[in-house]
């Protein structure tokens, strides 16, 4: 796999979702799935005493995230694709919007090429 590396999308607004993908092939990164998932705030918001100020944050969220990832053997393709995240979520900053981290690939089985406009 040498150099490949899956990038993890997450974000609490599924509304935003198609702009990331968009933004995924604008990087030339292909062949992302996208999951639903849930924070653990947002599994433990009924049952774990918190204090008000993050119960305040929690209650903002959405019930489901949508978790993007795709592989891509090209780290600079991974590189532009943050900085385009990046500058579209405004790093993050605020809270309970998401986040993107980037995971090296040791072994993948099942990523041969379908057709000609996959990535890896």
């Amino acid at each position: 796999m040498d150099n490949s590396q899956a990038i993890v999308i997450v974000l609490s607004d599924p509304g935003r979702t198609e702009r990331v993908l968009k933004l995924l092939l604008e990087s030339e990164i292909r062949g992302a799935t996208i999951i639903e998932s849930m924070g653990m705030g947002q599994v433990l918001e009924g049952s774990v005493p918190v204090i008000a100020s993050i119960r305040t944050l929690l209650t903002q969220q959405r019930h489901y995230n949508q978790t993007i990832f795709a592989v891509s053997k090209h780290p600079e393709k991974v590189d532009h694709a943050i900085k385009l995240i990046s500058e579209e979520f405004d790093d993050f900053k605020e809270p309970c919007t998401g986040m993107i981290f980037v995971v090296p690939v040791v072994k993948a089985v099942g990523l041969g090429r379908k057709d000609s406009a996959a990535d890896v």
